[in-house]
């Protein structure tokens, strides 16, 4: 019964029928409104900052943008409920449970609440002003230690910067939109092999895949996309340390800047944080770029290394050469050993001549045992392949017979399946012949 009702209350609220296509609609109209409300903010930071045409945070205009985006934020809170709300009921209808509190675990409910947080915050009107201490980088400046103390100022900057950086996170959303519309999680066969393998088509997959598939492309636009957002973050916290001298092109170069070097982890001491939040962002970073370089070298070493094809053709090419190697230093050991028997015999040449032949004789000698070295290491090496390959085969072998005596227990099931079959239509065509004999008899 509240297995039904959860449905009939799902249908009510979502409008149609609960489908996986249901949720991928859901997925796209909450990205659709979290994009909405982020442009919706950087245009009322970026006016609000600079003071574009006087436009403060007290402005009629500025007031409008970020009632429209509370507007838009409690749209996305509503697509929010509705999306978990589908999710609980096709897992009720997945697991086949009447009772509603089955599925939802301690995680589910935890993952809501992050998520809920994540999108509820925006920047509201009326929102006030913060004090902010900026660290002035007088340690770079010359002249004696008292000079060059560490000096600080505080600066009221408003409480919609801290709220702005923070609404970005609504950025998984992105991530989730990715999944429902990968090939992966698009192709019902794709989907029913990886469930037959015990394998989610979840975010990590995705990712490895485009990884395994694209890996330039997928790190390249990463690597812009993350500049770009971190840049504007860091300005955003430092901007209000500036003199309004500056003009805004310095500030966002001078940013993006500073985000690239320290995502390369280098660092020139020419642009710093000024802030405790600019500090945290670098440091954000320089761990996310350190992340970032370390799959990059691991996605290069895989590329470069060769098939097992390419390997096959270099040690065929590689037996060939030891195998012309040996032959010519054999030939090279029995000729000086020839010159030496003649020198020996003849007298030709006297001593001069004899230890001559000696020396090339001994290494005809030396390098023909480095030709075995080699070739006997070149041996262990394709024992221990070929060692690999008849393990790989013989697990193959052991699988096949696993499901060659499935099949046929499986055969030998369905033959006594139906000669039970048999035997009962049987018995009952005999039990039904003596009642028409008697029906007819009567």
């Amino acid at each position: 019964m509240e297995f039904r009702l959860i449905v009939q209350l799902s249908n009510k609220f979502i409008g149609c029928d609960l489908s996986d296509y249901q949720i991928v609609r859901i997925t796209d109209r909450s990205l659709y409104l979290a994009l909405f409300g982020v442009i919706l903010m950087l245009v009322d930071s970026e006016l609000t900052a600079e003071k574009v045409h006087g436009v403060s945070k007290d402005h009629w205009l500025s007031m409008s943008l970020r009632i429209c985006v509370t507007c838009s934020t409690v749209a996305l809170l509503y697509h929010i409920i509705l999306y978990h709300l589908n999710d609980i009921v096709l897992e009720l209808v997945d697991c086949g449970a009447d009772d509603w509190r089955v599925v939802v675990t301690t995680e589910r409910i935890v993952q809501f609440i992050v998520e809920f947080i994540c999108c509820a915050v925006c920047p509201i009107p009326g929102s006030g002003k913060i004090t902010w201490t900026y660290i002035e980088p007088s340690l770079h400046k010359d002249g004696s230690s008292e000079e060059r103390k560490i000096q600080t100022r505080h600066v009221d900057v408003p409480i919609d910067i801290i709220l702005s950086c923070f609404m970005l996170c609504r950025a998984y959303l992105f991530a989730r939109f990715m999944v429902l519309h990968s090939k992966q999680f698009q192709d019902a066969s794709t989907r029913t092999l990886a469930a037959l393998n015990r394998i989610q088509v979840n975010f990590s997959f995705v990712i490895k895949t485009s990884l395994d598939q694209q890996p330039v492309l997928f790190l390249t636009s990463f690597t812009f996309i993350f500049w770009i957002i971190m840049s504007w973050m860091f300005v955003q916290c430092e901007r209000y340390g500036f003199s309004g001298e500056n003009p805004q092109s310095i500030i966002y170069s001078n940013s993006l800047w500073f985000i690239a070097i320290t995502f390369m982890l280098n660092g020139y001491g020419d642009i710093v944080p000024q802030t405790n939040a600019g500090r945290i962002i670098a440091i954000f970073v320089g761990v996310v770029g350190a992340i970032t370089s370390s799959i990059l070298i691991a996605v290069i070493s895989r590329n470069i290394l060769l098939s097992q094809g390419q390997r096959n053709v270099n040690n065929f090419m590689y037996d060939s050469k030891l195998s012309r190697e040996h032959k010519e230093a054999a030939a090279r050991v029995l000729q000086h050993t020839w010159h030496i028997h003649k020198c020996l015999q003849g007298g030709e040449g006297g001593n001069r001549r004899l230890r001559t032949y000696q020396r090339k004789f001994l290494r005809a000698i030396h390098k023909f045992r480095s030709v075995k070295s080699e070739m006997r290491e070149f041996s262990e090496n394709n024992n221990q392949n070929n060692h690999q390959v008849n393990r790989l085969v013989t697990d193959m072998h052991t699988s096949m017979q696993r499901l060659i005596n499935v099949q046929e227990e499986m055969r030998m099931q369905i033959e006594v399946l139906q000669q039970s079959v048999r035997n009962h239509y049987h018995h009952s065509n005999s039990s039904n012949v003596p009642q028409l004999q008697g029906t007819g008899s009567s």
